[in-house]
């Protein structure tokens, strides 16, 4: 999802979905770049990028690496096609995703919600004010709809306890609209922690 920066970019996600590394202008040369596919693309497919020495020295030195086996080859086909999606209309996709993802956090803020992302991302963290009610905060949630993550305690520190919402591509603007009621009503209904 993020990629390089430049004059043409749709959105401050950058273009091409390239990596951070890219974002930032930096180089690969002296990094270690650990991704996967499992989000962008439903793959179970993941990838390091390092040094030749290293991944030389890794081969036969990392106990994941001895005892794992090829990738199916569905997830390198869901990557490959992928691949040809982003490279067809990423930029516009993530244009839109950044567009949806600013609705929803522009909304919490005016609801007066606390939510620790600042940049934009579409993982929108929702702390809850008293961690007791994440059950019910999510029962709540999942009856309007709302499919999210739970952060739990220990996962999360006790401050943390809350829910995650996953803005993706394939929502539409009226699934935003209605997940923007739902969170209004969730403020209504429950302590959440108040914007600073």
């Amino acid at each position: 999802m993020i990629g390089e920066r430049g004059p043409a970019e749709l959105c401050p996600y950058g273009s091409r979905g390239n990596s951070i590394v890219r974002h930032f202008g930096e180089s690969y040369d002296g990094i270690i770049l650990v991704g996967g596919f499992s989000k962008a693309y439903s793959s179970l497919l993941a990838f390091i990028a390092l040094p030749t020495w290293l991944k030389d020295h890794l081969k036969v030195a990392a106990a994941p690496y001895l005892y794992s086996g090829p990738s199916p080859t569905a997830s390198l086909a869901t990557t490959l096609a992928g691949f040809e999606v982003n490279e067809r209309r990423g930029d516009r996709l993530r244009a839109d995703l950044w567009r949806m993802s600013t609705r929803v956090l522009d909304h919490l803020s005016a609801l007066g919600v606390h939510t620790p992302n600042t940049s934009g991302l579409p993982i929108i963290e929702i702390p809850l004010g008293t961690s007791s009610d994440l059950e019910a905060t999510a029962s709540f949630l999942w009856e309007r709809g709302a499919y999210v993550t739970l952060a739990a305690y220990p996962l999360v520190s006790r401050d943390r306890v809350g829910v995650r919402i996953q803005i993706t591509a394939a929502n539409t603007d009226e699934e935003i609209e209605e997940l923007n009621a739902t969170l209004t009503a969730l403020a209504q209904r429950f302590e959440l922690q108040p914007r600073e």
